[in-house]
């Protein structure tokens, strides 16, 4: 019966210290500026923890970097790995990629993510589950 009580101890150990927020899994998916790219999102939000950001120019340059995310206190935190920078286009336009990312998540549907970054509201659809 103890190894029984140990085990259940242990399993909500590593499940409260693992994973991500409530409010973090609730928006997990990928989501689209539709004013800048239909077909590449701007932010891959994984189950698992992992992400991809991209900052695209239409037909100039796109940036994306690997990492991983959490919502910490109502605000979207990704930490970018800056060895997994890519760049596909006019790489003379690439300029410094922030080893952090953080905005307000100022409201979420099933459909939409709202976040605040410097004062300005943006809008991001989500991408349809494959």
């Amino acid at each position: 019966m103890k190894r029984i009580y140990c085990a259940i101890a242990l399993s909500l150990l590593l499940t409260a210290c693992g994973g991500l927020s409530k409010e973090a899994r609730e928006i997990v998916g990928s989501y689209y500026n539709m004013a800048i790219s239909d077909d590449e999102p701007v932010f891959e939000l994984n189950p698992d923890g992992t992400c991809v950001m991209r900052a695209i120019r239409p037909d100039v340059l796109t940036i994306s970097v690997s990492g991983t995310w959490d919502v910490v206190n109502d605000s979207l935190v990704m930490h970018h790995n800056l060895a997994t920078v890519k760049a596909h286009g006019d790489t003379s336009l690439l300029g410094t990629v922030a080893p952090e990312f953080k905005a307000l998540v100022m409201g979420h549907t099933d459909h939409t993510l709202l976040l605040s970054r410097n004062g300005i509201e943006y809008e991001y659809i989500r991408g349809v589950s494959q």
